[in-house]
């Protein structure tokens, strides 16, 4: 019995030390953090979008994240995570954010083992902004031709890294082309 009783302190202490540590690691602002997410309507899902267009200000690095499901069949989805390139502030209130141009892809989420394959003759960008709008370019690699062109409202996950926790660091931000 006495050992039954060591056993459960030694599990609750564990127990206990683990949800200190995920404690400490959500309260540390260092890394990348997800600040923003909006809906396809642009309404917020999540985060401030202030303390996002303050980060972007700031010249932290901006992540985007967004992707899709199968209308005919939910169980099949994508998702991209994707490094910003550059970045544009529109009247202070929406920030709207380009990736660098990547080789096309072509999900296999049909077959028993997922797989995904190059498109080699294409290459697209988006352009994604925080009011839910997108903007999608595919290229002809081949012919350095635009085969396609489509806008659609996208929920997207904004990420930034946050390089050290500075309380002071949001009330030094104005805009960019404050003097």
């Amino acid at each position: 019995m006495r050992s039954y009783f060591h056993l459960m302190f030694i599990v609750a202490f564990l127990f206990g030390c683990e949800k200190t540590s995920e404690k400490s690691m959500a309260n540390d602002e260092q890394g990348w953090k997800l600040l923003y997410r909006n809906d396809s309507a642009g309404k917020p899902v999540f985060g401030n979008k202030q303390e996002l267009i303050d980060a972007a200000r700031m010249g932290y690095p901006i992540r985007v994240g967004f992707g899709s499901r199968r209308a005919n069949d939910s169980t099949k989805s994508i998702e991209h995570i994707a490094e910003v390139q550059f970045l544009t502030i529109s009247n202070s209130t929406e920030l709207f954010a380009q990736i660098q141009p990547i080789t096309g892809q072509r999900p296999e989420l049909e077959n028993d083992t997922l797989s995904i394959t190059f498109r080699e003759n294409i290459k697209w960008t988006i352009l994604v902004g925080t009011n839910g709008f997108s903007d999608r370019l595919s290229i002809d690699r081949f012919k350095d031709t635009i085969i396609g062109h489509r806008n659609r409202p996208t929920e997207v996950s904004w990420f930034a890294y946050i390089p050290h926790k500075n309380d002071q660091d949001s009330q030094n931000v104005w805009p960019l082309w404050k003097q």
